[in-house]
């Protein structure tokens, strides 16, 4: 999570052949036929892709190998649930980064994306920044497969949220936003950024003070209903939010708070609390699980 100022406060169209969207033109539905029950959370499976993207990977530094195996981790992962998906890439620092999105097959064409950035800050592992972000969303990803909230939900891994030496950042959600088009600006119900979830209580609903923050309210007010300790933050254009909100889209972040380690290499495993991993995780699967056509309309009249 790229923040300058945090002591202050603690790709193309679908209406375009080959959109940054990833996904077709026909909004369906997800497919029936299955079980009543979604299934849990599984912090086992959270703690996997954490290790996966902390510790065999290692510091995912934007534009290098390391954010390279990352993105193509996510895709295999995504796929693996049954989900389809598209790798977008674009220029920083005289090398590209890239964005993998997923969509369940059928989907609606401008949903309401759940997102985190993969990359990290050079010489850290990011455990907490962000893989703990894409773990949660994996597993939000997995719990909804199949379900009628798999097709209003699309799921995007952003690279490029830190800090490049061309001095840009959220530069993965800044080419997202741009890539949908005038249209899509429209179109496009909202969007959840999933950031530093690790090491932190209460949980935050942020926004960073520029767009709508109906997705903020809403958000915060589901998961009180379904007991989350959750706070309201309006914070810096901290995270991949921020390109959404400057664009008029409906947008937050969901965040644990600062904490010692960040942008450190002891941002490690070792010292993210699971706890707190696992009660984002939780959070998060009830806020898609929640996800319907009534919130996607009243998103777009934000």
């Amino acid at each position: 999570m790229e923040r300058r100022s945090l002591a202050m406060l603690v790709a193309l169209s679908l209406a375009m052949p080959a959109g940054a969207m990833g996904g077709p033109a026909e909004p369906t539905r997800a497919s029936s036929g299955v079980p009543d029950e979604p299934p849990r959370f599984s912090g086992q499976l959270a703690m996997r892709h954490v290790r996966r993207l902390a510790e065999r990977i290692g510091p995912r530094v934007r534009a290098t190998r390391g954010e390279r195996r990352a993105a193509r981790y996510v895709a295999r992962q995504l796929e693996s649930y049954g989900y389809r998906t598209r790798t977008r890439t674009f220029p920083v620092d005289g090398g590209r980064s890239r964005n993998v999105v997923g969509w369940w097959p059928g989907a609606e064409p401008y949903p309401l994306i759940v997102g985190g950035h993969v990359d990290s800050v050079p010489g850290s592992p990011g455990a907490n920044d962000n893989a703990s972000g894409i773990a949660v969303m994996l597993e939000a990803a997995r719990v909804i497969a199949g379900l009628e909230p798999a097709g209003l939900v699309r799921f995007v891994a952003f690279g490029s949220e830190e800090l490049g030496a061309d001095g840009s950042h959220h530069a993965g959600s800044s080419a997202f936003v741009r890539g949908l088009g005038r249209g899509g600006r429209r179109e496009l119900a909202g969007m959840m950024s999933v950031d530093m979830v690790a090491d932190g209580r209460p949980l935050l609903v942020t926004t960073a003070g520029i767009g709508p923050d109906l997705l903020a309210r809403i958000a915060a007010n589901r998961l009180r209903r379904e007991g989350v300790a959750v706070a309201r933050r309006t914070t810096c254009d901290c995270s991949d939010n921020g390109p959404f909100e400057r664009a008029g889209i409906p947008a937050a972040s969901v965040w644990s708070g600062d904490e010692p380690d960040h942008h450190q290499p002891t941002d490690t495993i070792e010292n993210l609390f699971r706890r707190d991993l696992f009660r984002s995780g939780r959070a998060l699967r009830a806020f898609v699980l929640s996800v319907d056509d009534a919130l996607l309309a009243r998103l777009r009249r934000a």
